[in-house]
């Protein structure tokens, strides 16, 4: 009996311990499966407190778990250590247990710390037996759960590995990128250095505005590795085009191209390149198929497009087609565009400013020859004057005012008719009078200084000529009103001028008086069906002096003159005399 007693006692120690074993086999860390221990042989053991230190494998560092039954339950985990460290005897703290047990953590032939008990009661042989087996299995718990801390302290160490090597990495490929970036933008500094020493050396080539712009895209096109450089100017319509004589542009490419509407309010592609600086790079082998379009009207593989400036003012834009690199346009050839764009700007405003002075200097050297001529011609212009007003009243109003004086006279005369020499007299008076009447009105019309009397005064002019001539004379006259006296005074005296040239030499039947706004100032024709003149006799012949004045008052104004005329088919005198201050 009692030996079978003794087998069931046993048998339950051993299902006891077999089922703590499984308790601690849910537990995956040391902590966990320390304190799970300790719980378990609190209640396996009857104990009041528990207590196990856990070594590490280098012997160095230790982790200590307590636990206390609940009626001691005000225990602090240093007095629970404190219990098992100091020694028992008389002098042992109030608190000490007088019955303690303690067992080796030992697994894998390794002592992995000590698992303790106390009681104040003691032990039975059950209990210590009992106790012996669970701590070997919670040794071997222990043993596993650092093996499992160990294999995630590895696997943490490798992941964390594997993110510094990911991390250098891209640390490389981040100072790659950077490194040929940065030789990217020193090459692209280069080209664009090389780019304004270019356009630099064509700006003081000396030749004209198309050969500089032949060689400075051919420049370009080599810079950027292009087949085609175009530039593409904005005009006074709003409408961009190509400019011809670019580098290796045909003319069956030129073909294709046609003028675009461009400005500032407009959504298109040119739009946003010239005025909102939009840099546009496109390729056939480009994920987005957005601008293919382009490419296909161009027939080309690729293009890239910046605008082209003079500072704020919008010139139009530079393109490049068909690169020779297999990576086709990249954003540095981008920049090197956009900076020979800035610079040809710059030199294409200087060329057309030095075509202007050109034009002006040759224009204030005419005017200068015509001041010279003047100052040569002005005393004969004035003799001239002098004489034809002095022939005009001897040859006229002083020969009737002398025929008048004479039948005065014969009134005298005993036989005489003194109603009809009267008659004659006042009729040779009358005469006179409107020949002084119209010599003034040639010097000084009355009615040129009155608002609104210019037409009038030119109207006055054109029956004067009808009454000189008897020809049918057609008129067209569309001025504005506010013309300042000078103006008026100036654009009179050449219309009279060619009149009288009409009147004096022409023998026309025919003629046509044209005055109308055009181009910014006043066009003049008068046109006669007369006798005509061979023009490179003109300087030789009798009282064509006018026609010299005709000139000359046309270029000291900074407008033009110009004659046509034929013996048998009439002449036809133009002018042109610009507003510029005179109108008011």
């Amino acid at each position: 009996m009692e030996a079978a007693g003794l087998d069931a006692m046993y048998g339950n120690i051993l299902e006891e311990v077999a089922s703590a074993s499984a308790e601690l086999s849910r537990f995956k860390t040391v902590p966990e499966v320390a304190e799970a221990a300790l719980a378990i042989a609190l209640d396996l053991t009857r104990s009041a407190v528990a207590y196990i230190a856990v070594v590490e494998e280098d012997g160095e560092d230790k982790r200590v778990f307590s636990r206390a039954a609940d009626a001691v339950e005000g225990l602090t985990p240093e007095e629970i250590e404190r219990i098992f460290s100091v020694p028992q005897g008389p002098e042992t703290p109030a608190r000490a247990f007088r019955f303690t047990r303690t067992q080796p953590l030992e697994a894998a032939g390794r002592t992995l710390g000590l698992f303790a008990v106390a009681s104040p009661n003691g032990y039975t042989a059950t209990q210590q037996r009992a106790f012996a087996l669970f701590a070997g299995q919670a040794a071997s718990s222990i043993a596993l759960a650092q093996l499992q801390e160990r294999r995630q302290e590895m696997v943490d160490a490798l992941v964390n590995l594997r993110a510094d090597l990911d991390r250098s990495e891209r640390q490389r490929l981040l100072n790659q990128e950077r490194a040929r970036s940065a030789e990217r933008v020193e090459h692209a500094h280069e080209a664009a250095v090389d780019a304004l020493l270019a356009v630099s050396r064509h700006a003081r080539s000396g030749h004209g505005i198309a050969d500089f712009y032949r060689r400075l895209t051919r420049s370009i096109a080599e810079l950027v590795a292009a087949d085609m450089v175009l530039f593409w100017k904005l005009d006074e319509d709003g409408l961009l085009a190509p400019i011809r004589g670019a580098h290796a542009i045909d003319e069956e490419f030129f073909g294709r191209l046609h003028p675009t509407p461009c400005a500032p309010d407009r959504d298109d592609l040119a739009s946003r390149v010239v005025f909102h600086d939009l840099m546009f790079r496109a390729g056939r082998e480009d994920e987005s198929r957005d601008f293919q379009y382009v490419l296909d009207v161009l027939g080309v593989k690729d293009a890239i497009e910046v605008p082209w400036r003079a500072g704020d003012e919008r010139l139009g834009l530079v393109a490049a087609y068909n690169s020779r690199r297999e990576d086709g346009f990249s954003r540095e050839d981008a920049w090197v565009l956009q900076k020979a764009g800035l610079a040809a700007g710059l030199v294409w405003q200087l060329k057309y400013a030095e075509t202007d002075l050109k034009k002006t200097v040759d224009r204030l050297q005419k005017v200068d020859a015509a001041r010279q001529m003047l100052l040569k011609n002005v005393s004969t212009a004035v003799d001239q004057a002098r004489k034809r007003f002095a022939g005009d009243l001897h040859d006229d109003a002083l020969q009737k005012l002398t025929a008048a004086e004479l039948q005065l006279q014969r009134l005298a005369e005993p036989n005489g008719d003194p109603a009809g020499l009267l008659n004659e007299a006042q009729a040779l008076l009358s005469q006179t009078e409107e020949a002084l009447r119209r010599l003034l009105f040639e010097v000084r019309p009355p009615a040129l200084e009155v608002p609104g009397g210019f037409i009038e005064t030119i109207r006055e002019r054109v029956r004067l000529l009808k009454s000189l001539t008897a020809a049918e004379v057609e008129t067209y006259l569309d001025i504005p009103d506010e013309l300042s006296y000078e103006y008026r005074s100036m654009l009179f005296r050449q219309l009279t001028e060619a009149m009288a040239n009409v009147e004096k030499h022409a023998s026309a039947t025919r003629v046509k008086v044209t005055l109308q706004v055009e181009d910014g100032g006043i066009h003049g024709v008068v046109e006669d069906d007369g006798r005509g003149f061979v023009l490179a006799e003109r300087e030789h012949l009798p009282g064509h002096l006018g026609l010299l004045a005709l000139h000359e008052r046309a270029l000291l104004a900074g407008g033009w003159n110009k004659i046509t005329s034929e013996p048998g088919l009439g002449t036809t005198v133009e002018f042109w005399l610009p507003f510029s201050e005179t109108k008011v």
